[in-house]
């Protein structure tokens, strides 16, 4: 949930390990397209900044859609980094959690994967989404969400719009077309996967989020009370499991990462962007 800068998808990934049990993608849906975020609902955020980044989205968005990025690959990818992140910290199932991903799914609107979710050993509230379908969230945002399942829901769904709108895909293209990793680096694209979405794509998944909670049947008054929860951008923490990723980053993608926090969305726009969801045409 906490990230910074879109970037424009270009040539995708070398050839990637083989997965094990990764989520099966339907026949290639393009995901869920969404009108432009209301300017209403870009409080605190420059003006002209967060058109630059929406142009920037819907141009990395439909370079994906239209190229050879597809289902399979983008699942094959998450799972590689699902494997990288059981090595490093204890990633179990819930029964909970399990629930409410599969109300999600079957919310009645055609998704790009049939989602699945996990939940790590952290403390600090947090989540995120890998490629291809595969949704992480922390004991601490567990406990966040103080037993509301329309919350904890919530998280899920913001997650769940990531994946739907390409978010994390145009990371790693991005990332392979500029550096030429020719192997890939699973730490530091984990640490990408927690840290690098922009101000306006959260708001997006906000909005998107909400949309796919109400349609799922989850209360959106919730989705509030949580945003009010959440600690500032500002102080989230860097020297989580990932810290050491974040230093093996090229040094302008480390500078994008670092320097992107302190332009998180206020809770007000999140809020606004939360209230827009049930506009959206889905």
């Amino acid at each position: 949930m906490w990230a910074w800068f879109v970037f424009l998808a270009c040539d995708g990934p070398a050839d990637l390990p083989p997965p094990a049990a990764a989520p099966t993608p339907p026949a290639d849906r393009p995901g869920i397209q969404t009108p432009p975020l209301p300017t209403t609902c870009l409080h605190g955020l420059d003006p002209q900044l967060a058109q630059r980044l929406m142009e920037l989205d819907t141009l990395s968005r439909a370079t994906l859609m239209g190229g050879g990025w597809n289902g399979a690959r983008e699942a094959k990818l998450g799972q590689s980094l699902l494997l990288t992140l059981k090595g490093r910290v204890n990633v179990r199932q819930d029964a909970r959690v399990d629930t409410l991903i599969t109300r999600l799914n079957l919310g009645g609107v055609p998704l790009r994967f049939e989602y699945t979710a996990l939940v790590i050993d952290e403390p600090l509230p947090n989540a995120y989404a890998l490629p291809g379908g595969r949704i992480l969230v922390s004991e601490g945002l567990i406990l966040l969400a103080e037993g509301d399942d329309d919350a904890l829901a919530f998280a899920l769904a913001h997650e769940l719009a990531h994946v739907e709108l390409y978010h994390s895909a145009a990371v790693y293209q991005r990332l392979w077309a500029t550096q030429g990793w020719s192997e890939p680096a699973w730490g530091p694209l984990l640490a990408l996967t927690r840290h690098a979405t922009s101000a306006t794509q959260e708001l997006e998944a906000d909005r998107l989020g909400a949309a796919l909670a109400q349609r799922a049947g989850f209360r959106l008054d919730a989705a509030e009370v949580l945003l009010d929860r959440l600690p500032p951008a500002a102080d989230a923490d860097l020297t989580d499991l990932f810290g050491e990723d974040l230093l093996a980053l090229p040094p302008e993608l480390r500078a994008l990462v670092l320097d992107g926090l302190g332009t998180h969305p206020s809770v007000e726009a999140r809020r606004c962007a939360v209230r827009h969801g049930p506009t959206l045409p889905l």
